[in-house]
């Protein structure tokens, strides 16, 4: 071949050569001037939707102030004019409603309801109400306290109309509505439709297991000889104060002599004290029924909400209501009536 052909053929491929260079290169400049505008649109989206966001949040927090501060304003407003002398009275007093808003709503939510709701009006009242058998209980001390009627008269009365937890024989019952009672003397009534016990509150009343045998532990019988000397027998178990060991209550009674009575024990087997006690001369003269203390008489529940489950002792009596004492026992120590020798003798 010529050196002139060879030269030609060379020109040639240089030329196919620059062609397909050519082609490559608008190939890579198309393809990145379609992801430069890719890019421009993702761009351009987020940066709407952020404005977006930011502009809806804005509306909310502002609708929201506005909001907040009519009502405010509607509250201030209706307040005596010589309660607002300063700037300084008026934060005072903004404060004092944001913590009364702020304690409503949290109360509604823990109980699931509204003040308005009729069946649950437990809200508007100021302090823990216990019911034994459908009056009054007071729980602020640990004594024999009397249990007290509602005076139906008063204005008052409607804050018992609330609804109950019942609690009975060591267990939660059911929530029933409380109904004041037709008048039962001298305007004085209580509350029907509630169990044995009644809380306002529905809190754990019986945080711990309580059993019932028929026999006497034998940690109890060990150190306690003389049970032996009674043909009736039952036997609360029971954690009373919360310290990983039991305590036994126990219901004694001797078919022989008529007496009987209820005693504590501590959870080594020591006595802690007789409770309660009736013997066979204070039963009833006019009657041939025999009377013993039994298990009916004693409920073991946490009626002040501390933890601590108390011993709640219904002390009979000739005529009228019981009266109930109150026993907490914690830490090894008693607090509480004890020794209280029952009479169902009518007094002359």
């Amino acid at each position: 071949m010529s050196e002139v052909n060879k030269q030609n053929e060379s020109e040639k491929k240089e030329n196919v050569t620059e062609s397909q260079n050519e082609k490559v290169n608008e190939n890579i400049e198309n393809n990145r001037l379609k992801i430069g505008t890719l890019g421009n649109f993702v761009l351009s989206a987020f940066v709407v939707i952020i404005i977006g966001t930011g502009a809806l949040t804005y509306y909310l927090i502002h609708t929201a102030k506005e909001d907040y501060d009519k009502q405010y304003n509607e509250i201030v407003s209706n307040l005596p004019e010589n309660k607002l002398q300063n700037e300084a009275e008026v934060d005072s007093i903004a404060n004092i409603i944001d913590s009364a808003i702020t304690e409503v709503t949290n109360q509604t939510s823990q109980n699931g309801t509204t003040i308005t709701d009729d069946s649950d009006k437990k809200l508007m009242n100021e302090s823990l109400v216990v019911l034994y058998n459908g009056l009054i209980l007071d729980t602020s001390k640990m004594d024999e306290v009397t249990l007290q009627y509602i005076d139906s008269t008063s204005e008052q009365s409607d804050k018992y109309v609330i609804t109950y937890y019942s609690y009975e024989n060591y267990r939660k019952q059911d929530a029933s509505l409380g109904i004041l009672s037709s008048q039962v003397y001298d305007g004085l009534a209580k509350i029907d439709d509630v169990g044995k016990i009644a809380i306002s509150e529905d809190y754990e009343a019986i945080p711990r297991t309580v059993k019932v045998v028929n026999t006497v532990p034998t940690v109890v019988s060990d150190n306690n000889p003389l049970i032996s000397d009674y043909d009736s027998v039952k036997t609360l178990i029971a954690d009373l104060d919360g310290n990983g060991t039991d305590e036994y209550i126990l219901i004694l009674a001797n078919k022989k002599t008529g007496f009987s009575k209820i005693t504590a024990i501590d959870s080594k087997g020591a006595k802690i004290a007789d409770l309660a006690s009736i013997e066979k001369s204070k039963w009833k003269k006019d009657t041939n029924t025999e009377y013993y203390l039994s298990i009916s008489n004693i409920e073991i529940i946490d009626v002040d909400n501390d933890g601590i489950m108390e011993i709640v002792l219904e002390i009979p009596h000739a005529t009228g209501n019981p009266t109930i004492s109150l026993l907490k026992y914690n830490n090894g120590k008693l607090q509480g009536k004890t020794d209280i020798e029952c009479s169902l003798l009518v007094e002359e």
